[in-house]
């Protein structure tokens, strides 16, 4: 399955590249730069500069008011024309099976924008779609749920008399899941874009489409640090017990297409665990894969991802397939979170440890060059969730800065950029090329060697403890065993007990050679060594 086996790129479409030179990245710009995510060349091919993904995960390009940046969607079956147009995607649609790329698109259906026609219609009285929305009758709301990027979660309609539920912002009303006619609508979207060659989607906030019959309020915990929505236990507003069922039907409609599939985006509160995104897989009868964030919360160290991994593995099984993933267009880029001396080594150490653990890897635009945050000003912010908490939080137009693809910011857009874009050098694409030991190569050499070995891209997966400050772990598909050591500390590990004969390099993040002995492998700080094993 490509799903299992591939590499996923997240694009970010209004940040990647500008074709028109209004500001904003569109889908004939993503067209124009598909050589440089795979150009088609043979996996093999030395002279080939092209990263080598399998597959683009594209945020939305639906019409859209943009209250939430697409996010709000007033119709699902056409294409903003700030990205382009329906021949545009075809297009990219063709180019990029041309060269082996899949397309996996985000599909929204929590929510709709509050400008879609089905809530137009929901909002006269004794209309057909009365019943698509989550709706209230009363003087004041029936229960204390919030929305997610701040305020209440219920908001007034005039027209209809009634007050209607939000888990995001106000023009973002939820769906009734409940109706089946929503239902088979949304399956109607979904074989629209199947039909046309889509390989898969993103489901939004997947475990919020159920909530709870009775509309009860959620318990509060008084104590608990952080925004009202925060202190929150969530147990009456998502992870409704309907919701499997729901994907086992939504499985059983994408799988009449052939080798398409779905990941779902898993909201999860601070107290939770990985036991979550993983029952959302049922017995491999609902989502494909299901996001596990956990990696967004640890501070750089090898025993913190060794548990993230073991936990991980353990909540899965044998029978269902991880993914991993270090950044989002919701969260601070990992190369801010981790930002310090050694900045280099450190993003080739996690790119080393995303880029071989068993399980599909998401990587997220510019993370190859290690593409900082951009620090954006209040006035400039774009972000609803920026401008309401400012500055108690940055927001995320940080992490959606544009993509830098050389030191003049006119190689993304000839015009002034949607969002501030301060030009750096050394993050720059063109610069990364054309030095070999750059980030960018890394990524590059990584991703040929995880397609080059199965036992990196289907193998199973056993770990390891050398040391405290070492992730380790092997690797094996039949008789193919691949061993990977990674140094988080700031000072040089011994790894004993090893017979190093047997070993054979593959890849060493860092420039000095490795200090590998008879029995041992010395590794200098931040340095990760792949192996092959010879015996």
């Amino acid at each position: 399955m490509w799903w299992k086996q591939g590499v996923v790129y997240q694009v970010y479409p209004r940040s990647f590249q500008d074709s028109n030179n209004d500001g904003n990245g569109d889908i004939r710009g993503l067209i124009n730069r598909l050589d440089y995510l795979n150009d088609g060349k043979n996996s093999g091919d030395s002279t080939s500069r092209s990263l080598g993904i399998d597959a683009i995960w594209l945020s939305p390009i639906y019409p859209s008011p943009m209250h939430d940046f697409g996010y709000d969607i007033s119709d699902y079956c056409a294409i903003d024309p700030v990205f382009g147009s329906m021949e545009d995607f075809d297009e990219l649609l063709q180019q990029a099976h041309q060269r082996n790329i899949r397309i996996i698109l985000d599909l929204v259906v929590n929510h709709t924008s509050d400008q879609h026609p089905w809530f137009l219609e929901s909002c006269q009285p004794g209309s057909d779609k009365a019943d698509w929305y989550i709706w209230h009758k009363g003087t004041q709301p029936p229960n204390n749920w919030l929305g997610c990027l701040g305020g209440k979660g219920w908001s007034w309609n005039e027209q209809r008399g009634a007050w209607y539920y939000h888990s995001f912002l106000a023009q973002q009303p939820d769906l009734n899941w409940r109706n089946p006619k929503v239902k088979q609508a949304v399956k109607d979207i979904m074989a629209f874009w199947l039909d046309k060659g889509v390989d898969g989607f993103r489901l939004d906030v997947v475990n919020l489409f159920f909530k709870d019959a009775k509309l009860r309020s959620n318990p509060v915990d008084w104590f608990r640090i952080g925004r009202p929505y925060d202190r929150q236990n969530h147990i009456y507003d998502r992870d409704q017990p309907e919701m499997h069922p729901l994907l086992q039907e939504l499985r059983q409609w994408v799988d009449r297409w052939p080798q398409r599939m779905m990941v779902g985006e898993i909201m999860m509160q601070a107290n939770g665990t990985s036991a979550l995104p993983a029952s959302y897989y049922g017995d491999g009868d609902e989502l494909h894969l299901a996001f596990n964030f956990d990696f967004f919360h640890q501070p750089f160290s090898a025993s913190a991802f060794r548990t993230v991994i073991r936990n991980w593995q353990q909540q899965l099984g044998d029978n269902n397939w991880p993914n991993y993933t270090l950044s989002n267009h919701d969260f601070m880029r990992h190369s801010g979170r981790y930002r310090g001396q050694h900045q280099t080594e450190r993003m080739k150490l996690l790119a080393a440890m995303l880029l071989t653990l068993r399980g599909t890897p998401f990587l997220y635009y510019g993370e190859e060059t290690g593409m900082p945050e951009q620090k954006v000003p209040y006035k400039k912010m774009q972000d609803p969730v920026g401008i309401r908490y400012w500055p108690l939080h940055p927001g995320r137009d940080g992490c959606r800065r544009p993509m830098m693809w050389s030191d003049n910011p006119r190689d993304f857009s000839a015009g002034p950029a949607w969002l501030p874009n301060e030009p750096l050098t050394e993050y720059s694409v063109k610069h990364q090329q054309e030095n070999p030991h750059s980030l960018l190569n890394w990524y590059q050499q990584l991703i040929r060697l995880r397609r080059s070995y199965t036992a990196l891209h289907q193998g199973q997966q056993k770990l390891s403890d050398p040391a405290a400050d070492v992730l380790a772990y092997q690797r094996s598909h039949g008789d193919e065993k691949i061993s990977v050591y990674l140094n988080f500390s700031a000072t040089a590990q011994t790894i004993k007990h090893i017979h190093a004969a047997d070993l054979q390099l593959l890849l060493n993040s860092l420039s000095q050679p490795p200090a590998i002995g008879e029995n041992s492998i010395r590794l200098l700080p931040y340095q990760a060594l792949i192996l092959k094993h010879t015996d």
